[in-house]
């Protein structure tokens, strides 16, 4: 293996032990808790669980226009929006759609007719907050847009650095960090029920700004050399008991 592109696996796997936790307990919201949330609130006839579609559209509209529009305009203006710093963007994101998600529980909890018990007002009294499930719409998308830059970026980082026989096993351990992910969000069962809602959001944001920062903080170092490591010629792993054997014949 040639000894720099080493040292790129060797980061990798800091890659994707950061961008797969903090950004993955916020989008596990989407699938669970976001979607009770949307069942308290004012639905206008669609299902509540139609709602979360919202951020595969996202995806859809944004994926072509960031590599399109947005990120060509950068370049443009001088700014090197680098891979590791899209991904710590990512961070960012995941936690403002988080935030959104708390300012709207408390607003759920300060508007509806049963105060912080809204899953209870409405499987026994069948009564809903007055507030339009689709204020929703901003955290999925802010999700969306998340994904864009942690997620995809993280997935190009990997297929791009690493050897081409070592690109299937590195998307695995970025999938493996998905499984501690979910894994973590266990820990937050407790939170997940009236009228602890604002908490859990609370706190998977704040979760994912800490992992933005402690992610960068650990990896600005490798994104100052990018360009270098673009540079680098495409290579296959070689482990060292072949080599060994090669020499000796």
């Amino acid at each position: 293996m040639v000894p720099p592109l080493l040292y790129v696996i060797e980061n990798l796997y800091t890659v994707f032990a950061h961008t797969n936790h903090s950004p993955g307990l916020a989008y596990n919201q989407m699938l669970n808790n976001l979607t009770s949330q949307a069942a308290t609130m004012k639905l206008g006839g669609v299902p509540n669980d139609i709602i979360n579609n919202l951020n595969p559209i996202a995806l859809i509209i944004f994926i072509p226009i960031f590599d399109q529009l947005v990120y060509p305009a950068l370049r443009k203006m001088g700014i090197r929006f680098t891979p590791l710093k899209r991904i710590t963007a990512g961070f960012v994101t995941a936690a403002l759609g988080m935030v959104v998600a708390a300012v709207t529980q408390h607003y759920i909890y300060k508007l509806g007719p049963c105060g912080k018990e809204a899953n209870y007002c409405l499987e026994e009294k069948h009564e809903h907050t007055n507030i339009s499930v689709w204020i929703q719409a901003l955290t999925y998308i802010l999700g969306g847009i998340s994904e864009i830059f942690a997620s995809v970026t993280g997935l190009e980082y990997a297929y791009t650095k690493a050897p081409k026989n070592m690109r299937s096993l590195v998307q695995a351990v970025s999938l493996l960090m998905n499984a501690f992910s979910s894994a973590i969000g266990q820990a937050f069962i407790g939170l997940a029920d009236d009228p602890l809602l604002v908490w859990n959001y609370t706190v998977v944001a704040i979760l994912a700004f800490l992992g933005g920062v402690g992610f960068w903080a650990t990896n600005y170092k490798l994104d100052g050399q990018e360009d270098a490591m673009n540079m680098l010629p495409n290579s296959e792993f070689t482990p060292q008991a072949v080599v060994q054997d090669e020499e000796r014949k």
